[in-house]
């Protein structure tokens, strides 16, 4: 890495980032040499060795909820966490110029490979760990935002709802776009299938495992490749900004979907992944019919229409269109995959 004294990129306000290292350098009692900036990370050259510095979007009472989490998981001896340093006071954030900020140690490492099937087995079998030490924490107080037990129905027929409103717009334009005939193209198989996984987990024994503690986690809640570190001494996830308190099983899926659509389905990779996971947290039939109810739900579906059609990010048609096509390839293995995941265990 190259560091530098100089205050430039993002930091448009050169005098508001050198008052910044110095208020790190006052809270921290570390002296900042040089920095470079890694994504929404400044790295930091300091008087202790390499820092990280994030600037945070969540609120106060977010950003509690996480740091606290994060601390009492690490004192489960759980190794799969970063926790944020504290300063001099024993304060873990701090706030500067209307936003918070915190500092941890710079892990050095390589992102997880998810079509490494070593990579995909350890990441399961560390969650695990993650889940299974997170049962011993108390959570309090969380906000409402970050906790999802006994929600999942809701939040399935509010996405239902948001589908249709998504196709609704897509066929009142006058002149639709390549992107709008390719989701109508596909509203029914996918709608449908949402209807499917809702009776799926009405079906199933959803609302007696959330009174279950045992399944009951800290869940990370976005498992993509670069917020987990695979380092000499075993596997960091990182950036828990979207972290919240559901059953474990929510993760579970997130990282089973995100293997399965990379190796079109392969049956024995989830099966694999599964093996590595219940080898820590044990799951019995209840848990395997609700997770086949969420793995069910088209997800992928609902967040690119959201993207487009709600968030409306600004990314090129050609983008969207090869982001939906890469997401949403191969849906009849999709669907062998989810009756076979179903005779199998649920």
């Amino acid at each position: 890495m190259q560091f530098s004294l100089e205050i430039q990129g993002k930091w448009q306000d050169p005098e508001a980032a050198a008052e910044l290292l110095r208020e790190v350098e006052s809270r921290y009692d570390l002296e900042v040499k040089g920095f470079v900036q890694d994504g929404p990370i400044y790295v930091l050259q300091t008087s202790a060795g390499l820092k990280a510095l994030k600037k945070s979007a969540l609120t106060q009472i977010e950003l509690d909820y996480v740091i606290h989490s994060l601390a009492d998981i690490d004192k489960q001896g759980c190794t799969a966490v970063v926790v944020p340093l504290a300063a001099r006071d024993g304060s873990r954030y701090f706030r500067f110029d209307d936003c918070f900020y915190f500092l941890m140690d710079w892990i050095k490492g390589r992102h997880c490979d998810y079509f490494n099937e070593k990579d995909a087995v350890a990441v399961a079998e560390t969650l695990g760990r993650l889940h299974d030490a997170s049962q011993n924490i108390k959570f309090d107080p969380v906000p409402d935002t970050r906790w999802l037990l006994g929600f999942w129905p809701l939040h399935f027929a509010r996405r239902l709802d948001q589908i249709k409103a998504f196709a609704r717009e897509a066929r009142q334009k006058t002149v639709p776009s390549s992107f709008d005939r390719l989701y109508l193209r596909d509203f029914s198989r996918y709608y449908r299938q949402g209807v499917e996984a809702l009776e799926k987990l009405a079906d199933s024994n959803y609302f007696e495992l959330c009174q279950d503690l045992s399944l009951r986690a800290f869940c990370h809640r976005d498992l993509a490749y670069h917020n987990i570190l695979m380092d000499g001494s075993g596997i960091k996830f990182l950036d828990f900004d979207y972290s919240l308190v559901d059953l474990g099983l929510h993760d579970l899926a997130d990282l089973l979907l995100r293997n399965l659509m990379l190796l079109n389905w392969n049956w024995e990779r989830a099966r694999r992944i599964l093996a590595a996971y219940t080898s820590v947290v044990s799951l019995d039939y209840r848990a395997f019919s609700v997770l086949a109810a969420f793995l069910h739900f088209p997800h992928e579906y609902w967040q690119i229409g959201l993207q487009y059609y709600y968030e409306r990010q600004r990314w090129s048609e050609e983008y969207f269109l090869a982001r939906y096509r890469r997401k949403l390839k191969s849906p009849e293995l999709r669907q062998r995959f989810l009756n076979t995941f179903t005779k199998a265990f649920a």
